[in-house]
């Protein structure tokens, strides 16, 4: 046998290992986490990356006449919560088609929305059809920033993590009340918005800002003081519980127009919209601290509830999104660490 062709056998051979154990990693991973849509969206366009060597992938779900990004990673990680229209995206495509969607070159394909690939920096992708209930509901795409990237071999793996995403989905439906679009754009545990939808809600604010000059809003970012050392004391149980009941006061603190979302493991975020300036978000602010002197009580022990808040407001100290949430997450830092110093800002 030729050396050419017993080394492609060993390539083979090594990849076929990478991918199966790839899989195994992602389904051990999955079956941590049971019903949870967003996490188990999460763990998969993560693991899409090593799977395939890809540079970015998502989790798109038809959300109206919207193909709307629900989970992300890679390079596609800053545009969760972006929308496409159905109608002008290769995505919608697939949807509409059922059928995987192989483009080798985004250029030269003219379902592909040239805009968004050229803003994500997409060369080639891969698209796999979503299905749930005979109908498909979303689509798992994968990118890369070199043209012809993918090969059939990813499209077969891409094909049953495609299939442990279906069993999930009709899981969810099965066992749980709330519709798969609820699911996957609100946190299990405290049922606020997740970071998808607090993402696609301010985009859409920022649009309206730019779009109407003088419309101003505002960004908060709250993390949870002590959270560690109460999940080590007193267990997980004692720190869910915590989060729950700081949501609740989140919840009762903010106006109803304003979006509460739990954004990452104990960090919250709200979007005020129409303030008429930072004021505004500091006298909220204010009475959402004062919301949290009362002892929060867990099975006999009361214990303190306490957060360090950022915020920054558009168009008074930045004009993109980024740049605002760097603002925020800067001001909310700063505070925290007086928090440890035992001081207040």
């Amino acid at each position: 046998m030729p050396l050419a062709e017993i080394e492609y056998i060993a390539d083979s051979w090594q990849d076929r290992c990478h991918k199966l154990t790839t899989i195994v990693d992602m389904q051990t991973s999955i079956a941590k986490v049971g019903m949870d849509l967003t996490s188990v969206m999460q763990i998969i366009v993560k693991h899409c990356l090593v799977l395939v060597q890809c540079d970015g992938a998502a989790i798109e779900f038809k959300e109206g006449k919207d193909m709307v990004y629900r989970a992300t990673s890679g390079v596609a990680e800053p545009f969760l919560g972006h929308s496409i229209p159905v109608d002008s995206s290769l995505s919608g495509f697939c949807l509409q088609t059922g059928k995987v969607q192989l483009c080798n070159d985004v250029t030269v394909n003219r379902r592909a929305n040239q805009a968004a690939c050229a803003e994500i920096g997409v060369a080639s992708m891969l698209l796999i059809p979503l299905h749930h209930h005979d109908h498909t509901v979303g689509v798992l795409k994968v990118f890369s920033h070199v043209k012809h990237h993918f090969t059939s071999r990813d499209t077969a793996a891409l094909k049953l993590v495609s299939e442990q995403l279906a069993a999930t989905l009709y899981y969810c439906h099965r066992f749980v009340a709330d519709n798969l679009v609820y699911q996957a754009t609100h946190d299990s545990m405290t049922n606020l918005f997740n970071r998808s939808a607090f993402m696609e809600q301010l985009n859409r604010e920022h649009s309206l800002g730019v779009s109407y000059p003088g419309r101003k809003f505002g960004i908060l970012i709250i993390d949870m003081n002590g959270l560690k050392s109460i999940n080590d004391e007193l267990g997980h149980r004692a720190g869910d519980s915590m989060l729950s009941e700081l949501a609740r006061r989140l919840l009762k603190a903010f106006r109803p127009a304003d979006k509460v979302a739990r954004i990452g493991g104990d960090e919250f975020g709200v979007l005020m919209t129409n303030i008429h300036s930072e004021g505004t978000i500091k006298s909220i602010s204010r009475r959402f601290e004062q919301s949290l002197a009362s002892e929060f009580e867990f099975e006999g022990s009361y214990l303190n509830l306490s957060v360090s808040i950022g915020w920054a407001v558009y168009p008074d100290n930045a004009l993109t999104l980024n740049e605002l949430l760097d603002i925020a997450d800067a001001h909310m830092y700063k505070n925290k660490n007086a928090y440890y110093m035992g001081a207040h800002i």
